[in-house]
């Protein structure tokens, strides 16, 4: 069976105050029953925990009936360090370099180490070679960027108005990514 996922990313590469922020989320979350209090082995790393879909979760998605409840891979993973939320198997179509228009996605993908190293919050562009922040750039799909993030494993499709509420909590523009290994 294959595995999906659906990632809300600031659109900042450094989130102020992310251990507050991870907080309140979380209690917004049980409070809402959209997640289950403890954390489990609900995630695709066998090594790391994450909180199991809860009942309440029929209320932000679009199709409530595909919710994972039987599913062992079901949960809400947080992520709180650098990292590039893909696409996975769905790859890049194209990403266009914001200074030059062109599109880079079949160059080599080294320019990401850049970012990923955290020596910068941009990426050099290998046509114009010129830096700039990466979120800036367009991605299709849609990637993120940052050291903090929500990944929701094999989850149905997310309502709008959850995905605005996140939005909200978060304080700062978001970039909804979804992925499939």
């Amino acid at each position: 069976m294959s595995t999906y996922n659906i990632s809300i990313v600031p659109r900042l590469s450094h989130f102020p105050d992310k251990e507050l922020k991870t907080e309140e989320i979380i209690n917004w979350l049980i409070s809402s029953d959209i997640i289950k209090s403890n954390l489990t082995n609900c995630l695709s790393r066998i090594d790391s925990k994450g909180y199991a879909v809860s009942e309440g979760a029929e209320h932000v998605t679009i199709s409530p009936e595909d919710l994972p409840f039987e599913l062992i891979v079901n949960g809400l993973e947080i992520v709180t360090k650098r990292y590039i939320f893909t696409a996975y198997q769905y790859g890049i179509d194209s990403l266009i370099c914001p200074t030059c228009g062109q599109d880079i996605a079949e160059e080599d993908w080294s320019f990401f180490n850049e970012w990923a190293n955290a020596d910068s919050n941009n990426l050099t562009c290998p046509k114009c070679k010129i830096g700039t922040e990466i979120h800036n750039f367009k991605f299709d799909p849609v990637w993120g960027f940052s050291d903090f993030g929500f990944i929701f494993w094999n989850w149905p499709l997310l309502t709008d108005g959850f995905i605005d509420q996140f939005r909200k909590k978060l304080g700062c523009d978001i970039d909804v990514v979804y992925g499939h290994i």
